[in-house]
């Protein structure tokens, strides 16, 4: 995701419990985010997920994971939701709580990280107070993201949104942005489905370089591609950018349109 931590963090990062994954040592302590304490997973000295700690553990505490609620904003049906990337779980979380009709998969290819989020991320308590064994409404799932959607391809599984959030080294992952993993996203996707990815990237200018290569890659399967900022930089300067494209048109409020298909 790319919130590089703060010095300040210096001194808790210190006495981190220390975990070891398929993307390096995680460290998992409390910071001040705001007026509030929260709980980070932090891999590389970058901010990979977060929770709040008080009655706000099912919020998310990141603006850019505030503007996956777009999905929920456009008007298209939204009940059979998949996230690539568990991370802390921060906005399957958010899923759960706040949409009682929808579920949502969660693609999550190391274990260790799952462990994490159960033990300190409330994902746990999220599965106990919502019953979701029961209700069906939370899969986890343990594979790579492109194989999941592959796999969900043959069987004719179909999602209503795929949210991408796999990172790396605080980069979005490459592979899932290829002209072949794109056409197996869009054979995910009901008629009306819709994709998000998040972007580090710049609107305009020297470093927007991100952003015209997705949609370009985006343009090659879907007819229409927005783009949502969280309004705390200058259009030139690096930022978290979500990109949501579809094939169905639909307003967006608040959004950028980048690309409409003549």
């Amino acid at each position: 995701m790319g919130f590089v931590a703060d010095v300040r963090d210096t001194l808790a990062r210190a006495f981190a419990q220390r975990y070891k994954t398929m993307f390096g040592t995680a460290l998992v302590y409390t910071t001040s985010w705001g007026d509030a304490r929260i709980r980070v997973l932090d891999i590389d000295e970058t901010y990979q997920s977060a929770t709040y700690l008080d009655d706000r553990w099912c919020e998310v505490p990141f603006p850019y994971l505030g503007l996956y609620e777009c999905i929920f904003w456009t008007g298209l049906p939204v009940r059979n939701v998949c996230m690539l990337g568990g991370g802390g779980y921060a906005f399957p979380k958010r899923v759960i709580a706040a949409h009682p009709d929808a579920r949502i998969d969660v693609v999550e290819i190391d274990p260790r990280i799952t462990e994490i989020a159960r033990k300190h991320f409330f994902l746990d308590r999220l599965m106990r107070e919502y019953d979701t064994q029961r209700s069906g409404r939370l899969g986890l799932v343990c594979d790579d993201a492109l194989d999941h959607l592959r796999k969900c391809q043959c069987e004719e599984v179909r999602y209503d949104a795929i949210v991408n959030d796999c990172f790396a080294a605080g980069a979005a992952e490459e592979s899932l942005m290829t002209a072949e993993a794109l056409h197996v996203v869009r054979g995910c996707l009901t008629s009306t489905g819709v994709y998000l990815t998040n972007v580090i990237t710049a609107l305009e200018g020297e470093y927007a370089g991100p952003l015209k290569e997705i949609v370009g890659a985006l343009s090659g399967e879907f007819d229409h591609v927005h783009a949502l900022t969280c309004d705390r930089c200058e259009h030139d300067e690096l930022d978290n950018v979500v990109v949501m494209a579809s094939v169905c048109d639909c307003e967006l409020p608040g959004a950028l349109r980048l690309y409409d298909a003549v």
